[in-house]
């Protein structure tokens, strides 16, 4: 789980795991931090999580916190999602019958807004017919599918496609449970303005134009 100046929403993000770690079905929540100069490596910390500290650059701190993994299983999401009801039942039966493929969750968004719904249903078109589910979606797979195609790239960004790339339409399935993300840093900039920026870069990523780091306020 990378992390990034994360208080606000971390710990209601690390309460939706907790019945995952009682079962067992979680053994290790790691939290790869890119300079928080918040309360984010305290609840860590007090939350029992592993904390690895890195630069503020979500694809080099998602390749970090996977080599970092010790399970045979790795689950990979934002710091702004909580799961939904079911979502252990959907994990054990994507471990339990799913081996060769990533599974991802159904996204949606805390905003009641039809924009927000829009941005959604759009990731979901993208996930269902391009293949290519965002970061937004969580991604659950095995280490050795992981490790088979590469792992994550050390990317400015878009690492997310990278990966989904990497598996291909074949190696990836939705999974029933759903996943609610926080639309904070998507209202702060305007759901307009996100779609059309966010839609023209993605489709220069997919031209084969290098993607720009984003900007990053870091701590002082």
């Amino acid at each position: 789980m990378p992390t990034l100046n994360a208080e606000d929403h971390l710990v209601r993000t690390l309460s939706s795991l907790v019945p995952g770690v009682v079962e067992g079905l979680i053994r290790e929540v790691i939290i790869v931090d890119g300079g928080s100069d918040d309360s984010t490596l305290e609840i860590a910390d007090s939350t029992g999580c592993k904390v690895i500290r890195t630069d503020a650059a979500r694809g080099l701190q998602l390749w970090q916190g996977c080599r970092a993994a010790r399970s045979d299983w790795i689950m990979i999401m934002h710091s702004d999602s909580q799961l939904g009801d079911g979502w252990m039942d959907q994990v054990q039966v994507h471990i339990n019958s799913h081996a060769t493929q990533a599974g991802y969750f159904h996204l949606k968004f805390d905003d009641p807004s039809w924009l927000a719904s829009l941005w959604a249903e759009l990731l979901a078109a993208r996930a269902r017919w391009l293949a290519m589910p965002s970061g937004d979606h969580g991604l659950l797979l095995s280490r050795a599918l992981y490790d088979c195609v590469g792992g994550y790239k050390d990317q400015a960004a878009f690492e997310d496609v990278a990966l989904a790339m990497a598996l291909g339409r074949a190696r990836l399935r939705p999974m029933a449970a759903s996943l609610t993300t926080n639309a904070r840093r998507f209202k702060a900039r305007g759901w307009a303005v996100g779609l059309l920026t966010k839609g023209a870069r993605f489709m220069l990523y997919l031209l084969g134009v290098p993607p720009k780091p984003p900007m990053v306020k870091r701590p002082a």
